[in-house]
């Protein structure tokens, strides 16, 4: 039988691959070996609902890779999800009470009752060590930006819909975007580079209509002076917007994609097309 390689497949289709130089830092190749294993506890974010730091444990590890599939303690399998050893969306034990962020126990434990030391002690298990976490080499907070501030966003999952949101929370480069009035199932975080957030009155100066939030009573008429001042909020300045460049990502380029559907697959993929800021595989 012969072995798939990249070197051939390439030359077969007369295709390039994507140059490393276009893929963020983490997109790139892992620095070093994943330590994780099956077992270990550690804190990180729901991708379902991303304002939530939640108890999880290592329920499987990618030997060859540099993956690891995590499961929500005290819930079903069905929730486990796929994240990449140095995932900035994973902390670990003690971090949500060190940073004075909301911790959700596995079910059944009362939050103001849980406790990791006795926890990990009931459990016979062991917490990930501090080493296997990405430390970010420059964890600066986004000038500019501050908790509360307002902004327009696009909904990520309707993206032809700009928004009226708020930063709910910061994590070193990172704003949490939640949507004013929205279920938080629509939060996302993005970096204050993102193409998805705007200045107060982007769409304003740009014809884009901007959706208010629901259940506001002059939807209509809406006016974002009036509506700091009735919020008893600010605008995030607009020079703490910078808008990243253009990704430089061509159609028809090859690159390794993780399934979404099935997500402990990375496959082989072609761009099919592109914006400024996306691409389609």
């Amino acid at each position: 039988k012969t072995v798939w390689n990249w070197a051939s497949y390439l030359e077969e289709e007369q295709m390039i691959a994507a140059p490393l130089k276009l893929f963020r830092e983490y997109q790139s190749f892992p620095q070093g070996r994943n330590g994780f294993k099956a077992g270990m506890k550690l804190e990180g974010l729901d991708p379902e609902h991303p304002s939530r730091f939640c108890v999880l444990t290592v329920a499987e590890v990618v030997v060859q890779g540099y993956r690891v599939r995590l499961h929500f303690d005290g819930y079903q399998e069905c929730y486990d999800f796929w994240v990449n050893a140095d995932s900035s969306d994973i902390r670990p034990v003690g971090w949500c009470e060190k940073t004075a962020h909301k911790l959700l126990p596995p079910k059944g434990f009362k939050e103001e009752e849980f406790n990791w030391t006795s926890y990990l002690k009931n459990c016979k298990a062991q917490a990930a060590p501090k080493s296997l976490f990405k430390t970010l080499s420059a964890p600066v907070t986004p000038s500019g930006f501050r908790l509360g501030m307002k902004l327009e966003a696009v909904d990520k999952k309707n993206p032809s819909l700009m928004c009226v949101a708020t930063i709910a929370d910061m994590l070193e480069n990172r704003l949490l975007i939640h949507f004013d009035n929205w279920d938080e199932s629509y939060d996302y975080w993005c970096e204050a580079s993102s193409p998805y957030i705007r200045p107060v009155g982007y769409c304003q100066e740009t014809g884009t209509p901007l959706t208010t939030p629901p259940g506001y009573k002059d939807s209509e008429a809406f006016s974002w002076e009036k509506y700091l001042e009735e919020t008893n909020s600010q605008a995030a300045p607009a020079r703490a917007f910078k808008l990243r460049p253009a990704h430089g990502f061509q159609v028809n380029m090859k690159l390794e994609a993780v399934d979404r559907r099935n997500p402990i697959l990375i496959r082989v993929a072609t761009i099919v097309d592109k914006d400024d800021h996306r691409i389609k595989v």
